[in-house]
C-alpha cells in the first residue's frame, strides 16, 4: 500500500479553507438574493397589474361606446411609453374579437391575438362585478409575456329627465359588460438587469475577496512564520544538540510553544548533565570513575608535556571493612577522597579506580615536584586521617605507585600497569611509602609479560580460542550430578591449557576481564542449550569477576542471552568469591538481586576466607555457600577445620542456605563431609574438569 508522502503547506490549507467558505457564502447569498428578487417582482405583479389593467380601462371605455376620438388612442400609446413593463394592450369585444391593439415598436407581431379563444372566455365570464376583475398568466406561445385579463363594465343612467331623477330608484344605474382588455407585461428586462447586477456584482465582489486573499495569505504566512522558525531548533534537537535557545513570540499560542520547548531543552540538557556524571563519576565518592580516567589519560599521553600518574592502595582497607562492616568501609572511602581532593590542585585529575584504589594525574610536573607531591600525601595522611567508628580508631595510610608519562612509547593502559606495578612494590616494601616504576625498569620482565598476556587475551577473545571445562558437582544425598561448574581455559602449546591463575592477573591489570566476563556467559549457555537437550535438569555454575559489579550491562547481557539459547533462568548458578562480594558489597547486593528477579541462583563462593563471613549471609541474597578449599583439604586430620566447617554447615542449614564443599580430594573426606551434613560436594575425587560431559 503506498502513502502519499507528500507534503502540504499549512497556509495553503489555511486558504483553501478559506476560499471554500466563500464560495459557499456567495452562493447562498447570490441564491438568497435571486430568490428574493424574484419574491419582490412576483408580490409587486398583481399590484401593478390591476392599477394598470383599470387606467387602460378607463382609457378603453369609449372604444365601447362608439365615440371616436383621435386623442384616445395618443393617450393609450403615451400610457404604454410610460410603463416600459406593458409590452402591448389589446382591446376585444363580447365576443372575443380584436377591437384595438397598441404595443411597442419592437414588439413581435405573432404574440398578439386577432381574438380570445372560448377557454378564455368562459374564464372571462365566470367573474362578476363583485370579483377581483383580474386573470394573470404566463404565455403559453413560448414567449416571456406575462398576460393580464379583465372584463370591461360599462355603467349607464337612465334618462329620467333632471327633474325626475331619483336616487332611491333602484333603476338608476345600469353595469352592462362592454368586452375585455389584454395587456400583455414584459419583466424580463429586470430579469436581465438582475443577471447582469448579480455578474457585476460577483466580479466585485471576486476582486475583493482576491485582495483579502492576499492580505489573508500575507498575514496568516507572519503568522505562521515564527512555527517555520521552529524547526531550526527542533531539528538540531533531533540531533541530540541541547545547546539551543528558542526566541519567544509575540503570539501567546506560540509563545506557549516556545516555552514549553525551552522547558523541554532545559530538561533535556540537565538530563545529559546527570547522565555524564553518573557516566563519568563514581556514585560512592563523587570522584571522576575508572571510564573517564582512562580517557583523560589518552589525553595526556597523546601530548608532549611530562605528566604523572599516582595510583594509591588504601593499606589495611579490607581489615576495616571486615571488622567493621562494608557501610563503614563505604565511609572511609567517602572521608579518604574528601581528604585527597583537598590536597590537590583544581587541574588535577583525581579517580576511585576501584574499590580501595584511587588514581590521580598530574599535569605538567616535573619528577621532583611529583616527589614533594607524594611524601605530603605519604606523611600527613598516616598523621591527620583517622577514620572513627563503632568508637574505634583507625589510622589511615596508603601506597603510591607513580610512573612519569614523558614518552609516547607506551600506551595508557601500559602506564597504568607500570603504576599498579610500582603499587604494588611499595605494598611488598612495607605499605604506607611509594615507589616510581623508575627503580623497576631493570625488572622489567614482570611489565613485559603482562602486556604478552593482554595481547593473548584479546586475541583469544576475538577469535574465540578460550576452552571451556565443566567439573560436577554432585548431590551427597542423592549422588546425581546436575551441577557443573563452568572453568575458563586458554590453549597452550601443544595439547597443554593454561589455568586462570595464569593469565587472570593480567587481564583484571588491563581492564579485560569484563570482556571475559561476558564471554564466558555467552559459550556457556550454548553449551548449556545443548546439554539441557539430552539432560533436561542441568545446572551450570558460571564464575564472575569483581569487576562486574562495575558493568552496568550484566544483567542485560545475562537476559538476551537466556531468550537467545532459550535457557530456564534457575539453570543458572552465578558464583562470585566472598572476598569480591565483601569488597563491593552494596553493588553485589544490588547485583545478586537482579539476577535472582530473572530466576536465577546464587553461590557465594570461598566462604570462611574473611573475619566477617558468618555476618555476610545476612545481607546477601544468596542460594549456595562454598566452603573455602582451604578447609576442606586436610579437615580429616585437622580438629580445628573440623570445627569450622561444622558450624558453617550448622549456620547455613539456620538461614536457608545450600553447602558446598569444595577440593574434596579422597574418600575420607567425602565420608567425613557427608557425616557433617554438607549438601554438595566437588573436587577431583568426584571428578575432574573436562571438554565434553559425560
Amino acid at each position: 500500500m503506498k502513502t502519499n508522502n507528500k507534503q502540504r503547506s499549512l497556509v495553503g490549507d489555511i486558504l483553501l479553507i478559506h476560499i471554500v467558505y466563500a464560495v459557499i457564502v456567495y452562493l447562498a447569498a447570490a441564491s438568497c438574493l435571486w430568490l428574493m428578487s424574484s419574491w419582490i417582482i412576483d408580490n409587486n405583479l398583481e399590484k401593478w397589474a390591476s392599477r394598470w389593467t383599470q387606467e387602460l380601462n378607463e382609457l378603453g371605455t369609449p372604444l365601447y361606446d362608439g365615440r371616436s376620438e383621435p386623442d384616445r388612442f395618443i393617450h393609450i400609446e403615451d400610457y404604454i411609453e410610460k410603463f416600459p413593463e406593458i409590452a402591448y394592450v389589446n382591446y376585444y369585444s363580447r365576443d372575443g374579437a380584436l377591437i384595438f391593439s397598441e404595443g411597442r415598436p419592437n414588439l413581435n407581431s405573432t404574440t398578439l391575438h386577432l381574438s380570445l379563444d372560448s377557454t378564455e372566455l368562459a374564464l372571462l365570464n365566470n367573474i362578476t362585478v363583485s370579483q377581483k376583475p383580474q386573470i394573470i398568466e404566463q404565455a403559453r406561445d413560448g414567449s416571456p409575456y406575462i398576460k393580464t385579463y379583465t372584463p370591461i363594465w360599462v355603467e349607464s343612467i337612465p334618462d329620467d329627465g333632471l327633474l325626475d331623477f331619483n336616487l332611491a330608484d333602484e333603476r338608476a344605474d345600469e353595469i352592462t359588460l362592454a368586452g375585455y382588455v389584454e395587456i400583455g407585461l414584459d419583466f424580463s428586462p429586470y430579469e436581465k438587469q438582475l443577471v447582469n447586477n448579480l455578474v457585476i456584482g460577483s466580479f466585485v465582489i471576486l476582486l475583493i475577496f482576491l485582495v483579502i486573499l492576499l492580505i489573508s495569505k500575507n498575514t496568516i504566512m507572519r503568522a505562521v512564520k515564527p512555527l517555520e522558525q521552529l524547526s531550526k531548533p527542533l531539528k538540531s534537537l533531533a540531533e541530540g544538540n541541547t545547546d539551543i535557545y528558542v526566541q519567544p513570540s509575540r503570539h501567546r499560542e506560540i509563545n506557549n510553544i516556545s516555552s514549553a520547548l525551552n522547558t523541554t531543552i532545559t530538561a533535556l540538557r540537565e538530563r545529559d548533565a546527570t547522565l555524564l556524571r553518573l557516566a563519568n563519576h563514581d556514585s560512592l565518592t563523587g570522584l571522576y570513575n575508572r571510564n573517564y580516567f582512562t580517557e583523560k589519560l589518552e589525553q595526556i599521553a597523546a601530548t608532549n608535556s611530562t605528566s604523572a600518574l599516582l595510583f594509591i592502595d588504601l593499606d589495611h582497607f579490607k581489615y576495616v571493612n571486615d571488622t567493621l562492616g562494608h557501610e563503614a568501609g563505604d565511609r572511609m572511602l567517602v572521608q579518604a577522597a574528601r581528604w585527597l581532593r583537598h590536597r590537590l590542585r583544581e587541574c588535577d585529575t583525581l579517580c576511585r579506580f576501584g574499590g580501595d584504589e584511587f588514581t590521580i594525574l598530574i599535569e605538567s610536573t616535573s619528577q621532583e615536584k611529583v616527589i614533594q607531591l607524594a611524601n605530603k600525601l605519604i606523611t600527613t595522611m598516616s598523621e591527620q586521617l583517622i577514620f572513627i567508628d563503632s568508637n574505634q580508631n583507625f589510622q589511615v595510610s596508603c601506597s603510591i605507585g607513580i610512573t612519569m608519562i614523558d614518552s609516547d612509547l607506551y600506551t595508557p593502559d601500559e602506564f597504568l600497569s607500570q603504576a599498579d606495578l610500582a603499587c604494588h612494590e611499595a605494598k611488598r616494601a612495607g605499605r604506607n611509602r611509594f615507589y616510581f616504576y623508575e627503580k623497576l625498569k631493570n625488572e622489567t620482565g614482570k611489565m613485559e609479560e603482562d602486556i604478552g598476556w593482554s595481547r593473548r587475551i584479546e586475541a583469544a577473545l576475538k577469535s574465540d580460542q578460550f576452552i571451556l571445562e565443566y567439573q560436577p558437582i554432585i548431590n551427597v544425598h542423592t549422588g546425581n550430578s546436575d551441577i557443573y561448574e563452568v572453568l575458563l581455559r586458554m590453549p597452550g602449546d601443544g595439547d597443554k591449557l593454561i589455568p586462570p591463575s595464569a593469565f587472570l592477573p593480567a587481564a583484571q591489570r588491563f581492564g579485560l576481564m569484563v570482556d571475559i566476563d561476558h564471554w564466558v556467559i555467552e559459550h556457556a549457555l550454548k553449551a548449556l542449550s545443548i546439554q539441557r537437550q539430552s539432560k533436561p535438569t542441568i545446572k551450570f555454575a558460571i564464575n564472575l569477576s569483581g569487576h562486574v559489579f562495575e558493568e552496568v550491562n550484566l544483567v542485560k547481557i545475562v537476559q538476551e542471552n537466556i531468550e537467545r539459547f532459550n535457557i530456564p533462568p534457575d539453570a543458572l548458578i552465578f558464583e562470585v568469591t566472598e572476598q569480591v562480594a565483601v569488597h563491593h558489597i552494596a553493588e553485589a547486593n544490588l547485583l545478586i538481586k537482579k539476577l535472582i528477579a530473572l530466576g536465577c541462583e546464587f553461590a557465594l563462593d570461598d566462604f570462611g576466607s574473611g573475619f566477617s563471613s558468618f555476618n555476610y549471609l545476612k545481607h546477601l541474597p544468596i542460594h549456595y555457600i562454598k566452603i573455602d578449599g582451604n578447609f576442606i583439604e586436610n579437615i580429616t586430620n585437622d580438629k580445628t577445620d573440623q570445627a569450622m566447617v561444622q558450624s558453617m554447615i550448622q549456620i547455613a542449614k539456620t538461614v536457608g542456605k545450600f553447602t558446598i564443599a569444595e577440593y574434596v580430594l579422597d574418600e575420607d573426606t567425602m565420608a567425613l563431609l557427608k557425616k557433617l551434613g554438607i549438601d554438595y560436594a566437588q573436587g577431583h575425587y568426584i571428578g575432574r574438569p573436562k571438554q565434553l560431559l559425560a
